[in-house]
């Protein structure tokens, strides 16, 4: 999310002080109920409070291996920079942290397995209705006086388990302590408040029932959940499909099967989220209307033109120029899938694409479907392929 604050006024809240009086509260904490209130009527699943004092918790986890967690300690981007928000922001004084549902309604079938469903519906860019509540909770602050700002720098995970709204699972997300059904399904947003309130209980420990026998590391296929709440970023699909190498490395690619961009693996196997996977919801008509965008085939061939216009708003973790990406993690997920109906596509791909990362994973994806017409291209294509291609295409000509 953007950086998004409320200017604070001169005045201190007195509306919000006038409400909770004629509402009955007699305290402080009554401004607290009041901003959970009108959380919940915006419609934001939950909502809870907790200080700026640093995150002893996360600080240590994070330092403990470096080597799996340096590229969050940057000039550019630090959550060990965030995980003392009252620091970064001396004006501060407590946190609030929302939590939004992000599975509230059916997403096409076709899509399950490509995409992580909560990028799916991420409209913070092309500012939809999520987004509005959001931007509703803020004005009302502001009419209030309070001064909220949202900092991405912030972990959001562990600001919810000190706000009491989630506790862990054993995958490292956390899972909402009183809605959703106590699902994972959600997305945590801190805000910083310049007033002073009462934190709410914390919820840290990880409430995994006796019997889930290790589910989610046994459904991660990279091996990136290598202990109940120790997490390898670097080799987490998730990770490898918008921040990893220009091309994925070899041993991943297969286990990555077909996602795209985000992975949910974890998350499906886990029996704290079966209940609300059973709920009966409505279809998202918007995500339907949308879907044909996101096919692999047309990912794989899409023009920047296309790319910036239907795929970066919705998908913004790669930049804008990393159409390359997109199309390379497209070859991949059609080589795993195996139809040879798409071999027209992959051949395409590595004849005409101007990036060499998606020629050497079309030549990839070729070799793992075999057959005829794809050996011949494939040794055609060799001679006019430099060496990164070329080894690819060697490579698939073994598996042909």
């Amino acid at each position: 999310m953007e950086q998004i604050t409320t200017p604070r006024a001169n005045m201190q809240y007195p509306v919000l002080i006038a409400r909770f009086f004629e509402r009955g509260y007699t305290s402080p904490m009554g401004v607290k109920e009041l901003l959970r209130e009108k959380a919940l009527e915006l419609g934001f699943a939950s909502a809870g409070f907790t200080s700026v004092e640093p995150m002893p918790v996360y600080l240590d986890e994070i330092a403990s291996r470096p080597e799996m967690y340096s590229w969050v300690n940057s000039d550019y981007f630090s959550t060990v920079r965030g995980a003392s928000p009252g620091v970064k922001h001396p004006w501060a004084r407590s946190l609030m942290v929302l939590v939004r549902n992000y599975y509230q309604r059916l997403f096409p079938q076709d899509l399950i397995g490509l995409y992580g469903r909560c990028y799916l519906v991420d409209e913070r860019k092309v500012r939809g209705a999520e987004f509005a509540k959001f931007k509703a909770l803020l004005d009302f602050m502001r009419r209030e006086s309070i001064r909220a700002q949202f900092d991405e720098e912030v972990p959001a995970r562990m600001a919810a388990a000190m706000a009491g709204v989630s506790s862990y699972g054993k995958s490292c997300f956390v899972y909402c302590t009183d809605a959703i059904k106590g699902s994972s399904w959600l997305e945590s947003i801190p805000l910083l408040l310049d007033i002073d309130l009462d934190p709410d209980e914390p919820s840290l420990e990880v409430r995994c029932p006796s019997d889930c026998d290790n589910r989610c590391l046994e459904a991660c296929p990279t091996g990136a959940l290598y202990e109940p709440l120790k997490m390898n970023p670097l080799r987490c699909i998730a990770f490898h499909s918008y921040y990893g190498e220009d091309i994925t490395p070899r041993e991943l690619r297969e286990p990555m099967g077909t996602w795209v961009y985000g992975c949910d693996l974890c998350q499906e196997a886990c029996p704290r989220n079966r209940p609300w996977m059973s709920t009966e919801l409505p279809v998202d008509q918007d995500l339907e209307s949308r879907a044909d965008d996101y096919r692999l085939p047309v990912l794989l061939c899409m023009g920047q033109e296309f790319y910036q216009e239907r795929i970066w708003p919705r998908f913004f973790y790669m930049s804008r120029s990393r159409v390359d990406r997109w199309q390379m993690n497209a070859a991949r997920a059609l080589g795993n899938l195996g139809d040879p109906s798409f071999i027209p596509d992959l051949e395409r791909s590595l004849s005409e694409s101007p990036y060499a990362n998606v020629r050497a994973m079309s030549a990839w994806s070729l070799g793992r479907i075999g057959g005829r017409s794809t050996r011949s291209l494939l040794e055609k294509r060799l001679g006019a392929e430099g060496e990164i291609v070329a080894a690819e295409i060697r490579s698939a000509l073994e598996e042909t």
